[in-house]
């Protein structure tokens, strides 16, 4: 009868582990490229890099407004904060390596003027002003 009793309760713990790990999983926030304390206010910017550089290069949002950039470039390209090459400026900025196609987004809530580039493409700059 032990042996039973020890055999529900492990099922148990099992079922009951994995309930958690899938809700937490379906639950969670990607922290990859929004920090997890912005809030967005729905609004949303999209910004292409291609050949010529960040379209549109300047921008002037609301805070709260997400700004989305892709990479159209057809190479691997990046966003990173200034100045360049030590992206020290505005670290919530550096996001890393975009392969062609891929995006990557930040909500801006505090307003400022931030300004960034491709690093291997300095001469590919853009800058966000935020109200």
């Amino acid at each position: 009868m032990n042996n039973k009793l020890l055999l529900i309760i492990i099922i148990l713990i099992i079922g009951l582990g994995t309930f958690i790990l899938l809700t937490n999983k379906n639950t969670s926030t990607p922290s990859s490229t929004t920090p997890a304390a912005m809030k967005t206010n729905g609004k949303v910017i999209n910004v292409t890099l291609g050949d010529s550089g960040f379209v549109p290069k300047d921008i002037t949002i609301k805070a709260g407004t997400t700004v989305i950039w892709k990479n159209s470039s057809g190479k691997i390209a990046t966003v990173n904060s200034d100045d360049h090459p030590t992206h020290q400026l505005y670290p919530f900025l550096n996001l890393g390596e975009l392969a062609s196609g891929s995006s990557v987004q930040v909500v801006f809530n505090k307003p400022g003027r931030y300004t960034y580039h491709d690093h291997y493409n300095a001469t590919s700059t853009g800058t966000v002003t935020v109200e």
